[in-house]
């Protein structure tokens, strides 16, 4: 009868184990740590461009915020020239040809459309947390939740203040004589204020205008209107010169916070 032998193996001691779980961790921890890092580069790299588009949303804003300024000064010198006419006219010097100029040239006014394409990127994707900078996080927020909407609650009140303005302007001026630039359609490029001030001048070259009402009562009303449609542009222009004092510096913030320069 034979007899098998069972080989033994020899036990491996703790310590090999040890090294097998210690090497098994390390393994996991570095890939950990690789991942981690590759999420915090591209998280970096997202937000830098976030803040890239953002100056671009501010330069375009500052650009119009220049623009518009600029026009609307220039409106606000021509008001208060049609306002010191229009004294004139209450006390019985009336000059209808240069009420109408003046009346021509006051209708309009220009108001900042801003680029908000960066800001609600970041918001609608829940990116706004990349901007590590706390005091930089709250400037954004400060500049596109309060001084823009600082700007466009004034820009109401101008449209409403302009509307008042139009509506009284219609109890004096007869826009018959300048019936011809509505006899033609014109390319949007064309219609310019220049365009409009040549196409006008014939006519008051040619005719002698006069107003629908005269009466003085009615012209101090006038001049209320008139009056009240410069103090809220005056007002708006102050609000852009705030709003765009903070997008300089905000600009600046951003392009010292991420090396742009």
């Amino acid at each position: 009868m034979e007899v098998h032998h069972h080989s033994h193996t020899a036990r491996k001691k703790w310590t090999h184990y040890f090294w097998e779980f210690l090497m098994l961790f390390l393994a996991v921890f570095c890939g950990f740590l690789a991942e981690y890092q590759l999420e915090h580069k591209i998280e970096k790299e997202r937000a830098r461009k976030y803040m890239y588009d953002m100056i671009e949303n501010l330069k375009y804003d500052t650009t119009r915020y220049n623009r518009n300024l600029a026009v609307n000064e220039a409106h606000g010198k021509q008001l208060d020239t049609f306002r010191a006419e229009i004294s004139l006219a209450i006390k019985g010097q009336i000059n209808g040809n240069r009420l109408y100029e003046l009346w021509l040239k006051c209708g309009n006014f220009n108001t900042v459309v801003f680029n908000r394409v960066a800001i609600t990127q970041l918001k609608s994707s829940g990116s706004f947390r990349l901007i590590k900078n706390d005091s930089l996080a709250s400037s954004i927020s400060d500049y596109y939740e309060r001084k823009i909407s600082a700007c466009e609650e004034q820009e109401e009140k101008l449209r409403r203040s302009n509307e008042r303005f139009t509506i009284s302007s219609a109890r004096f001026f007869f826009y018959e004589p300048f019936d011809h630039l509505l006899s033609k359609e014109t390319n949007f490029n064309e219609l310019t204020s220049d365009f409009i001030l040549r196409e006008n001048e014939n006519v008051f070259k040619s005719q002698a205008l006069t107003l629908l009402n005269s009466n003085p009562a009615d012209l101090k009303q006038y001049y209320n209107d008139v009056a009240m449609k410069e103090y809220t542009m005056k007002v708006y222009n102050a609000f852009l010169r705030w709003a765009r004092e903070t997008a300089l510096k905000l600009m600046q913030d951003i392009e010292n916070e991420y090396h742009f320069k």
